[in-house]
């Protein structure tokens, strides 16, 4: 079985509103929606907003139902001059980065890095170019700040230079995936674009199309 995970409402509700024979049950407090696309089994579920919430629901998932492999998909924020509104990202790696331990590790304690599995991210490749969708892999930059003020900008620019996008769920997504060796993938569309003036607060207006563009790319992929 996939489950699919996405931090708020909005976005759960774009996928189940596409998925057929729905059927809900709730485990410590979280809401999982069972149901199918193309006649395949998957699982939705709301992690919430932040990487404590994700955790707790991404191991209350793991610990509840025979998982296969996870796709963490939502909005994101873009940090790329070359990116515009609702281009999707996919993770090849994920870092935390606002995990920071060098005053004890040096160098080695700036950010927790995790793996995306290689054959998701193909097949997430694949149904974005079917979809005709503009698509950027690489980092995906995860912490527990909504990224709105240039400091928060430049500090991740300068420590993850390379990074296409900031979230707040997938590091921790990704951490719990990587400790019960669950393959995942992060495939978010962007709400808005950090370095473009004409974007970095359009959150709000863009994250109704974000999530109904992020669950198109979702029926792509099972498709």
């Amino acid at each position: 079985m996939i489950a699919v995970i996405a931090a708020m409402d909005l976005e759960v509700t774009a996928i189940t509103e596409i998925m057929d024979r729905v059927c809900k049950h709730t485990h410590s407090g979280i809401d999982f929606y069972e149901g199918s696309i193309y006649d395949k089994e998957l699982l939705v579920m709301k992690s919430g907003v932040g990487k404590g919430n994700a955790a707790m629901a991404t191991t209350i998932l793991m610990e509840n139902y025979p998982i296969d492999a996870v796709i963490n998909i939502g909005t994101a924020g873009g940090l790329r001059e070359e990116q515009d509104i609702l281009d999707a990202v996919v993770s090849e790696r994920v870092v935390q980065y606002d995990m920071d331990t060098s005053a004890v590790d040096g160098e080695e304690g700036i950010g927790l890095y995790f793996d995306a599995n290689q054959e998701l991210l193909e097949r997430c490749q694949q149904a974005l170019e079917h979809l005709k969708v503009k698509v950027h892999c690489g980092l995906i930059a995860s912490g527990d700040q909504f990224v709105a003020r240039n400091d928060q900008l430049q500090m991740i620019l300068t420590k993850f230079p390379q990074s296409v996008c900031a979230e707040m769920e997938a590091g921790a997504i990704a951490q719990v995936c990587t400790h019960y060796h669950k393959p995942f993938v992060v495939m978010r569309s962007l709400s808005d674009v950090a370095v473009k003036e004409n974007s970095h607060m359009d959150f709000c207006e863009y994250a109704q199309k974000a999530s109904e563009r992020s669950a198109a790319l979702c029926k792509e992929l099972f498709r």
